[in-house]
């Protein structure tokens, strides 16, 4: 019986390297979207802009404001330019933030 747990412990083992990590920081989400120039050129700002961005850890509080005008936030373009497609606009939205 000790042969089939330890056979468990090692199938478990590789299906958690298996499964891919989803982004936790601001920079792992710019990086899936190509980096951060591509990212500043799909949105139509400066690249310092950006880059601040990602040293902050999290998009600005200004962005929530364009969401109440009806227009679309940078977390959700974000969200949209992401190649694996892992992390919403809200989720974006709440990387680095303090709750």
């Amino acid at each position: 019986m000790t042969i089939s747990t330890a056979e468990n412990i090692d199938t478990a083992q590789q299906q958690d390297a298996c499964i891919p990590m989803r982004p936790t920081t601001l920079r792992d989400v710019l990086a899936d979207c190509g980096g951060p120039l591509k990212v500043a050129k799909r949105l139509g700002v400066a690249p310092t802009t950006v880059y601040s961005w990602s040293a902050q850890g999290r998009v600005p509080d200004s962005d929530l404001k364009t969401a109440d005008a009806g227009g679309t936030t940078y977390s959700d373009q974000l969200a949209d330019m992401q190649h694996t497609g892992s992390l919403t606009g809200g989720a974006i939205r709440r990387l680095g933030r303090r709750l």
